[in-house]
């Protein structure tokens, strides 16, 4: 794994921009991390381009550099990932045959958002939701009544 790892790294390196490549390179494994939500457009052979969205644990100076379009190219790094599935819950990444580690190229993102709270594996979105606690507070003060 990590052979291929560093022949792709070394592929890109004599591409476009070798300087964000090493600038992404160094921040990629910082062990100051933030968990983000991230769609990326991938391009595939056909002329078509797949989305993907992952929730997933980044450096926290690389999520900086990105956001702040410091670096424009190289990889980003994410780790504890997690999906949306088909039943609208949110899955873990990681099983038997996968390590819950995905690499993206950095120009493949479309966009990147920093959350709050990690995602819980089993919920929805409603775990995302803001509470509103007039609405909570008026059951209660119904009853009272």
């Amino acid at each position: 794994m990590k052979f291929l790892f560093l022949t792709i790294l070394m592929l890109t390196i004599l591409g476009c921009s070798p300087l964000d490549e090493f600038s992404a390179l160094k921040k990629l494994n910082d062990a100051e991390r933030v968990w983000v939500f991230a769609q990326f457009n991938v391009p595939e052979e056909d002329g078509e381009i797949e989305s993907y969205y992952y929730y997933g644990e980044v450096s926290k100076p690389l999520y900086e550099s990105i956001s702040s379009n410091e670096i424009g190219s190289g990889f980003i790094l994410m780790s504890k990932v997690k999906y949306w599935g088909n039943d609208d819950l949110i899955h873990d990444y990681d099983s038997k045959e996968t390590s819950g580690e995905l690499v993206f190229r950095i120009e493949h993102i479309a966009t990147v958002n920093l959350i709050n709270t990690p995602p819980v594996a089993g919920k929805g979105y409603e775990q995302f939701a803001e509470k509103d606690s007039s609405s909570e507070n008026e059951p209660a003060q119904a009853a009272s009544s």
